[in-house]
């Protein structure tokens, strides 16, 4: 994310993400303007090779035209850029322009206004494609908000005070399988080390 747009890592083909962001923004009323191929023009003007590279220039006629009644020369702003780039790893990115960053510069309140409405579509746009990072991360640190720490920190301290090996192998036991209990409610599974006793 930037000061000019934010995005996601999507989990689908480079191909798969043009069709499916392409769809997702039908759905919130923006046509394609334009479709630039900067990897095929970068490859055709300069022989140089780089990852597939779009930017989708998007439009929502009748936001566009309410923009254009309060501010004629806000075209030099439109349409709104959507990028679908993969990474040299193999990632393909999603990557929307922030209309609230790059229309302030008309420091309207009507402009302003618009650009909280667009600004909602693309969100609900990225929302749509889902499998992201993003995505990902927000559900760990709900999963995260649902462990309690507490009942884990007093396993641990009952592990340590106990003085039998027996009894501490017990509650050791006891402890990995709360751990993977955890760790499967947050979607995933324990593997190798647990992070609290190093067992």
């Amino acid at each position: 994310m930037t000061k000019y747009g934010f995005g996601k890592t999507v989990d689908m083909s480079f191909d798969d993400a043009i069709a499916h962001v392409t769809q997702a923004l039908q759905g919130e009323g923006f046509g394609i303007l334009a479709d630039i191929d900067v990897a095929a023009t970068m490859k055709k003007k300069l022989n140089q090779d780089m990852p597939p590279y779009r930017i989708l220039g998007a439009c929502n006629p009748p936001l566009a035209h309410r923009a254009l009644e309060s501010e004629p020369t806000i075209g030099l702003l439109l349409p709104c850029n959507v990028v679908v780039r993969q990474d040299e790893a193999g990632a393909v990115h999603v990557e929307f322009m922030d209309p609230n960053a790059v229309l302030e510069l008309v420091n309207k309140p009507e402009i302003t206004a618009l650009a909280s409405e667009v600004r909602q579509r693309l969100e609900r746009v990225s929302a749509a494609l889902g499998g992201s990072e993003e995505a990902r991360s927000a559900q760990t640190d709900e999963a995260m908000a649902k462990v309690d720490t507490r009942q884990i920190q007093a396993s641990m301290e009952k592990i340590q005070q106990a003085q039998d090996p027996q009894e501490q192998q017990r509650l050791m036991r006891e402890h990995m399988q709360q751990m993977r209990e955890t760790m499967r409610s947050m979607g995933g599974e324990m593997h190798g080390k647990c992070m609290c006793c190093g067992h």
